[in-house]
């Protein structure tokens, strides 16, 4: 098993959350302790970075997508994904959320066009 690793960057008002390793059922209240402390400290607008991801399952989709809900209904909120691998987070295409949920290439794509 790979443990979570969780680290931010700020870039402008923008927050990217880079997350490496597995994000599951064990992992998830690391990653929303994380979130929380990000968006309390920084504001909610926040790219997560999931090139580094080598598992999500569906209990830690479901918490990104509750994120996503949830900042994007504000004005001044926003969840987009980057750098997501079909290899390690089919659970998006599956469900069919890679159509739904904004996702980027890469970081920088979503940096450009947020």
């Amino acid at each position: 098993m790979a443990a979570l690793e969780l680290s931010s960057t700020r870039h402008g008002d923008r927050t990217v959350v880079a997350v490496k390793g597995e994000l599951d059922i064990i992992s998830r209240t690391q990653f929303t302790a994380h979130v929380d402390r990000v968006i309390r400290e920084h504001g909610r607008k926040i790219i997560l970075d999931l090139s580094g991801l080598s598992f999500i399952d569906t209990s830690a989709l479901s918490t990104v997508v509750s994120y996503w809900k949830r900042l994007s209904s504000t004005e001044d909120g926003m969840l987009v994904l980057a750098g997501a691998q079909y290899s390690s987070a089919r659970v998006l295409w599956i469900t069919g959320l890679a159509q739904r949920l904004p996702m980027y290439d890469d970081v920088e794509a979503a940096l450009a066009a947020t």
